[in-house]
């Protein structure tokens, strides 16, 4: 087999469609020829009822490519006791044809024995310094880098979603222009703050002190739908039981303050006339708690 050629069998394991997505389009590039998608190129979305039909295709030398390409989706639904015939052809596969097998968990005991020309794609969801570090990555791919700052950023407006992130980098790397990279400002200019962003930024204000800022930011942010009350509600809540964790509130009224969030919650789901002065008034909690400077800090 050539350096360039990929293995008889490639198996996607992790449930991150993007990279999925990734390596089923870099097999296609190496086994099928253009213009011969259709005849050497076969996906099934999930296992077939079948076991001849998958094996018939695997089989049936390609028309005009290197190769014949043969994707199974969700093998994570198959056993050893439920599909003996993939573990037989994983044993002896066909050296015209390249199958790749999707799947978010393998189970144990489903993988070919040793010496199988099998290749695995890690397909893993990427968290923390890893994610941040493939959005740097990608945005070099696509010749427009990223600043480490920026990258974090924008992870922490979009998520962990690859699809999402890769969408935005190549906005971001549109109408940054002339710029040599791309920087926080741009990211922050471009791409709206996340729910999850926006209250951590209102809390963090309320718990340094400074309350008119705080009420200000969380009007502007209910007002033009960024964050809804119930959201506000929730990470509230959230903070206590990270405070709590972290010790740094004296547990009488760290319990006081918890039950405060229960009730407010509980009085704006039952229809409360006002549930922004419930809203503001958690606020005001935050600004009051003794010798707060941050949530982590």
């Amino acid at each position: 087999m050539n350096t360039g050629d990929p293995p008889s069998v490639i198996l996607c394991a992790g449930s991150e469609r993007w990279l999925r997505a990734r390596a089923v389009e870099e097999a296609r590039r190496q086994c099928v020829a253009e213009g011969f998608e259709e005849t050497d190129f076969v996906r099934y979305a999930g296992p077939p009822e079948e076991a001849e039909a998958v094996l018939g295709a695997l089989r049936t030398p390609p028309f005009g490519s290197p190769r014949r390409l043969v994707v199974i989706d969700g093998i994570e639904e198959l056993t050893a006791e439920t599909a003996p015939w993939l573990l037989s052809y994983l044993d002896q596969p066909s050296p015209t044809a390249c199958m790749l097998l999707c799947a978010d968990r393998v189970a144990p005991g489903f993988l070919p024995k040793k010496g199988t020309p099998l290749q695995i794609k890690d397909c893993r969801p990427l968290k923390g310094i890893a994610l941040e570090e493939w959005v740097a990555a990608r945005a070099k791919e696509i010749g427009k880098p990223i600043d480490r700052p920026a990258a974090a950023l924008l992870v922490r407006r979009i998520g962990e979603n690859l699809q999402g992130l890769a969408l935005s980098l190549e906005e971001l790397a549109l109408l940054a222009g002339d710029l040599p990279r791309i920087g926080e400002a741009q990211v922050r200019a471009i791409i709206p703050p996340s729910v999850q962003e926006t209250a951590f930024d209102i809390l963090e204000t309320a718990v340094a002190g400074r309350k008119a800022q705080a009420m200000e930011s969380l009007r502007q942010a209910t007002a033009t739908g960024r964050l809804s009350l119930d959201q506000f509600f929730g990470a509230v809540g959230w903070y206590y039981r990270m405070a709590g964790k972290n010790r740094r509130i004296p547990r009488q009224t760290l319990e006081k303050s918890f039950e405060e969030v229960l009730r407010a919650d509980v009085r704006f789901k039952q229809g409360h006339p006002d549930p922004e002065m419930l809203a503001e008034r958690l606020l005001l909690d935050l600004v009051k708690l003794p010798g707060q400077t941050g949530l982590f800090s």
